[in-house]
């Protein structure tokens, strides 16, 4: 029961999220979305891990609500309070409190259908079986791949894992992916209970010399966006509308607070869609020589190689390789690389500040007339109008 009591103006809000992850950042987004438009309160706010203990302000607080992600180091305390309070967490079982939280299993069903639409026929997920948020998502996604008529594989963890998703010994872990990676049918979409996962699923392939996405297209969830560009490949991911869920838990709890009641369950908050990045952009293709030719295509395409090159690194004669690119990718083996090079350089343009020259020779075109004439023909725009039109604002 909620303590009786008139509160503060502006009322004193207390949120304990885990800004260590996108997940808990984007929830305060959402929170103060809220706040902008309906007045300001006095907000209580640190930044924390999972692993972090209780505040020590937290016992006898008096204040006039809780917005939180309630763990163990501090549940009992907020439930304890009296204090009005609204439920964010999604790894415990039901706290009883308000609560407005992710649609796991329309999470799992987005990655399904991402990869469904690459053409793959082969599934599988690896997640923390002992929480359920990640059982939840594995639901979704084994159930959106056998209504398109496949199996999904689901890896089954050699160490348990703390509250806190700590391993005992990552490279104890790793290893054994690697070895179930390896042994999955191939091509392979994959999804990870969260990005962290799906960063140690890409070391997993990388360690069993899979190819990916050409072999094993991986997707992630939460959107942790330093991480996934900081890993190679960079990794695709479902994003969780958190903002969403600060916004609409701002405003429960802005009713609690004011002596009223809510209306009754609010309905889980789907996701916003999927962030693709490199791990999951690929189209099935079941021939070893063309994955094998990809990734060494991916890798070293602005290395200047050559179609030579990667008829001899993958070792069949080059008319057979042409042949399966036709069949498997709808292109030649020299689309493959010029494309490789084209995106190189789109992100350099997007991303960075260099000038033209030296886009064009870090994406592995022999000069600047030649990248221009590649962008012209391929956005209808030359490099220096498609960075004013799609390069990031910079300060």
């Amino acid at each position: 029961m909620a303590r009786s009591k008139r509160p503060s103006k502006p009322p004193r809000v207390a949120i304990l999220l885990e800004t260590s992850t996108a997940y808990g950042r984007e929830i305060l987004h959402g929170v103060a979305q809220y706040l902008r438009e309906n007045g300001p309160w006095a907000v209580f706010f640190e930044h924390r891990s999972m692993q972090d203990p209780a505040p020590p302000w937290l016992r006898g607080w008096d204040g006039d609500g809780f917005i939180a992600a309630l763990y163990p180091p501090y549940a009992d305390l907020v439930l304890k309070s009296g204090i009005p309070a609204v439920d964010v967490d999604d790894q415990w079982p039901s706290s009883g409190l308000p609560r407005v939280q992710s649609d796991q299993e329309a999470i799992g069903a987005l990655a399904a259908e991402h990869l469904l639409e690459r053409g793959l026929t082969h599934f599988a997920f690896i997640g923390y079986p002992a929480f359920e948020w990640s059982r939840r998502r594995r639901i979704g996604f084994e159930t959106a791949v056998r209504a398109a008529g496949y199996s999904c594989d689901v890896y089954r963890e050699s160490q348990p894992v703390s509250w806190a998703h700590q391993l005992s010994s990552w490279e104890t872990e790793i290893e054994r992916v690697s070895r179930w990676v390896k042994r999955r049918p191939k091509p392979l979409g994959l999804l990870a209970c969260n990005d962290f996962r799906g960063i140690q699923v890409l070391d997993a392939c990388r360690r069993a010399d899979v190819a990916v996405p050409e072999e094993v297209a991986v997707i992630g969830v939460d959107n942790e966006t330093l991480a996934s560009e900081l890993v190679y490949p960079p990794l695709s991911s479902v994003v969780p509308d958190c903002r969403r869920i600060g916004y609409v838990a701002a405003g429960m709890l802005d009713v609690l607070m004011k002596g009223g009641t809510l209306p009754g369950p609010q309905p889980d908050v789907p996701p916003s869609g999927v962030a693709v990045r490199q791990s999951s952009d690929v189209i099935g293709v079941s021939e070893p020589c063309v994955a094998k030719a990809m990734r060494f295509i991916r890798e070293h395409a602005c290395d200047g190689i050559r179609v030579e090159d990667v008829v001899e690194h993958v070792a069949v004669s080059r008319s057979v390789l042409q042949r399966h690119f036709r069949a498997g990718l709808g292109r030649t083996i020299h689309d493959a690389i010029a494309g490789a090079r084209l995106l190189r350089a789109k992100q350099l343009l997007v991303e960075t500040d260099l000038p033209l020259p030296a886009v064009a020779e870090r994406a592995g075109f022999s000069c600047g007339e030649y990248m221009s004439a590649a962008f012209r023909q391929a956005t209808g725009l030359p490099p220096g109008t498609y960075r004013r039109q799609h390069g990031r604002k910079r300060r």
